[in-house]
């Protein structure tokens, strides 16, 4: 079970840094020409449709800020958080 425990973190922490990566991606334009950049964002997309569907940008000025980034990070870390605790107490019983 440990392995298992082990192989699901790994993905956690890996797929975090996929949604990090997305995040810079946009912000900066020029990078998303890139075919490396244009799979990170495929990778994030569905998940972050989720947020995007209920969260609309936040209108400053003539600017627009994409919440649904921060939702989705805030959310991806409770779930982390608390499949982390699970896995622990499972391999640990």
């Amino acid at each position: 079970m440990d392995g298992l425990a082990d192989a699901v973190q790994w993905m956690f922490a890996m797929y975090f840094f996929v949604l990090m990566a997305g995040a810079l991606i946009q912000m900066v334009p020029d990078w998303a020409q890139y075919p490396v950049a244009r799979w990170i964002v495929a990778c994030c997309e569905p998940y972050l449709w989720v947020f995007r569907r209920h969260l609309r940008p936040l209108r400053v000025g003539r600017a627009a800020v994409d919440l649904s980034w921060l939702a989705a990070v805030v959310v991806f870390l409770i779930v982390e958080a608390g499949v982390d605790t699970t896995l622990t107490q499972l391999t640990t019983s």
